[in-house]
């Protein structure tokens, strides 16, 4: 028995340095086995031939599949190129998309070895390359509707179809067939976007209210009476700023003038403080912005009679 115990102690270190050995060159076999071939496959997973063909549109993008062999392979890195880009592109993982009209070839090249398949790709001009939305910008006032016009490039696609979306639904809104109402002063962009190729245009909306954004209300003028299409004030001194109405919203920051455009002796300064110096009749200007390009501006007709 104590016979048989030594034994196994004195074998027991070398069968493990035999185990060891071959484990070591098992795993260094496996660490370098190397890629043999590649292939591009159809989505069975079968091989495809040299003369297998893939049918494109323009503006199309499509998935294509490899198989390395051996499945053992360690680096399976690969390299993707198009014959001509022109026609069609591939990126890094084999999709490939419809560019232009014509035929090319899609080469797939792996690291390890250098070994290639090609796969050969006809692109038609039946897809779509672009779209245009008119109206570039419009210019709407509050609970209007107008519809926008979009044009899918090329005339030959097949697949015309479009979305619309707005960034600013309180301002406009917009339904599947390009009807954009105005719900809100403000602006919006409207977005078309092409089903195919997911191509895009835009437009920019703007929407004011029905209201003038400068307008005088001298309702509460406990010395100033409407007469006509004019006013008639019963101090010769007016502030005239505080009967205006400002719709800041549409006209931003633009500083607000005043001036006196018909009358003999009255003046108006920058406050808005209207001067008589004598009975006559005048009419003051209020404008926004630039006196020759004004973004809005309002008259008014005042009289005093001493």
């Amino acid at each position: 028995m104590k016979k048989t115990v030594i034994l196994i102690l004195i074998l027991l270190p070398i069968v493990l340095l035999i185990t060891i050995s071959f484990a070591g060159r098992i795993l260094s076999n496996y660490q370098h086995i190397s890629v043999e071939r590649v292939f591009f496959v159809d989505g069975e997973g079968r091989e495809l031939g040299a003369d297998a063909m893939l049918t494109i549109s323009t503006g199309e993008t499509v998935a294509t599949a490899i198989q390395i062999f051996p499945e053992l392979a360690v680096d399976k890195r690969v390299n993707y190129t198009s014959s001509d880009e022109a026609v069609c592109t591939v990126d890094a993982t084999g999709a490939v998309t419809g560019v232009g009209a014509g035929a090319a070839v899609i080469m797939v090249k792996t690291v390890d070895g250098n070994k290639v398949a090609m796969l050969h790709v006809s692109v038609r001009a039946d897809g779509v390359t672009g779209v245009t939305l008119t109206p570039e910008t419009l210019e709407m006032k509050l609970g209007e509707s107008n519809t926008l016009q979009a044009v899918v490039e090329p005339y030959a696609a097949l697949d015309k179809g479009v979305t619309y979306t707005t960034d600013n639904p309180a301002v406009v809104t917009v339904n599947a067939i390009g009807k954009v109402t105005a719900v809100g002063v403000g602006t919006a962009t409207v977005t078309v976007t092409t089903k195919n190729g997911g191509f895009t245009d835009t437009c920019t909306v703007t929407v004011t209210s029905d209201i003038p954004p400068l307008r005088f209300d001298f309702s509460e003028a406990a010395d100033i009476q409407q007469t006509g299409t004019g006013y008639i004030c019963a101090s010769p001194v007016v502030s005239l700023a505080d009967f205006l109405l400002v719709d800041e919203a549409q006209l931003g920051a633009a500083e607000i003038h005043f001036r006196v455009i018909s009358g003999e002796g009255a003046t108006v300064d920058a406050a808005g403080v209207l001067t008589f110096t004598q009975a006559e009749v005048v009419v003051v200007e209020v404008y926004a912005g630039d006196v020759n390009d004004p973004i809005s501006h309002v008259e008014v007709r005042l009289a005093w009679l001493s």
